[in-house]
């Protein structure tokens, strides 16, 4: 790894922080380049989904204007039919994985510049598109058991356990599948952190590369408190990133929604569901643009040393056998 090498000049070992700064410090540029230009390619591809959703979705607001305006004529309360707030959240849910590709997208094309391997694009990007899934399976798995158990939604189909006859299977039915299947997503995700990047060094598929990745980092009990450790506070300087830039562009509500009426239709409705996510895509992007090099290049440095010490204790290990 070019500029991030993991000895200095005069062959003594650097920190994890030093080889990370080091690696910044000699393509920092080209890496939020990266990073801008794949955060501008995600803006114009999520600003064609959510064109999209509102033109699936548009008859839904008109519905909601029709009514307003005839509880208006009728000097009475409206609120929106619930059945077609419904229909709005099924057309959110079927965006969703349209803008999850893109921010994989993204995420690919930094990590294969932060590991030096562009040819590893579409590879690497096989990983993200494969590890998502299998990470998030569990938790919706024992959100639909919970789900199943202890409310209506499925109606005619639920199997509901009633709380007043088992209060004790109710409240284990209610917390623990969900519960459970977040320990086995936590699990499985700190498994697979440094798939990407073991996929973009080490020349391997993205099955091969999850596989590769989880014996790195649960192979040895240091391998996993020091991804963890990398992790964690990346995870968290993520979130808070966010949440200060979604504060940062509250005013993009007011705006966003102003513009919806003056140059499109009409429709207070639409226009709030703009300006509500304006600055949430806003944050999004530039959090994205701002952290995924710093994160990426981490990723790419643990992956290396985390190698390097398999390598070493497996010749450590053919050295005791032969010894």
């Amino acid at each position: 790894m070019a500029g991030g090498s993991t000895t200095r000049g005069d062959g003594t070992p650097r920190s994890f922080a030093a080889t990370a700064l080091a690696l910044l410090r000699h393509h920092g540029r080209h890496l939020y380049g990266c990073s801008a230009r794949a955060a501008g390619v995600a803006a114009l591809g999520g600003l064609l989904v959510t064109a999209a959703g509102f033109l699936i979705a548009w008859p839904q607001f008109d519905a909601f204007q029709a009514g307003a305006v005839r509880a208006r004529i009728d000097e009475d309360s409206y609120a929106p039919d619930g059945s077609r707030v419904h229909t709005l959240w099924i057309v959110l849910l079927g965006c969703l994985p349209f803008l999850v590709l893109l921010l994989h997208l993204g995420c690919a094309a930094v990590q294969t510049a932060a590991s030096q391997a562009h040819g590893r694009f579409r590879a690497v990007l096989g990983v993200y598109v494969l590890r998502g899934p299998l990470v998030w399976a569990p938790l919706v798995l024992g959100i639909l058991v919970e789900e199943y158990f202890t409310t209506t939604a499925f109606r005619q189909h639920t199997a509901i356990v009633p709380k007043w006859e088992y209060p004790n299977l109710f409240e284990l039915l209610r917390y623990g599948p969900p519960l459970l299947g977040l320990a086995v997503a936590l699990a499985l995700r700190l498994g697979w952190t440094l798939a990407p990047a073991t996929c973009a060094a080490e020349d391997l598929g993205p099955w091969a590369a999850m596989r590769r990745s989880w014996s790195l980092t649960w192979g040895r009990a240091a391998a996993w408190y020091g991804t963890a450790a990398v992790a964690l506070p990346l995870g968290t300087l993520t979130v808070g990133a966010y949440l200060l830039l979604h504060a940062a562009c509250r005013p993009l509500r007011s705006a966003t929604a102003s513009l919806f009426l003056d140059r499109g239709p009409e429709n207070p409705y639409g226009a709030y569901a703009a300006g509500a996510l304006a600055p949430i895509a806003a944050a999004l992007l530039l959090t994205g643009a701002l952290t995924l090099p710093l994160a990426h290049t981490a990723f790419a440095v643990l992956q290396q040393r985390l190698a390097q010490a398999r390598a070493r204790d497996r010749d450590l290990t053919a050295a005791a056998l032969r010894g």
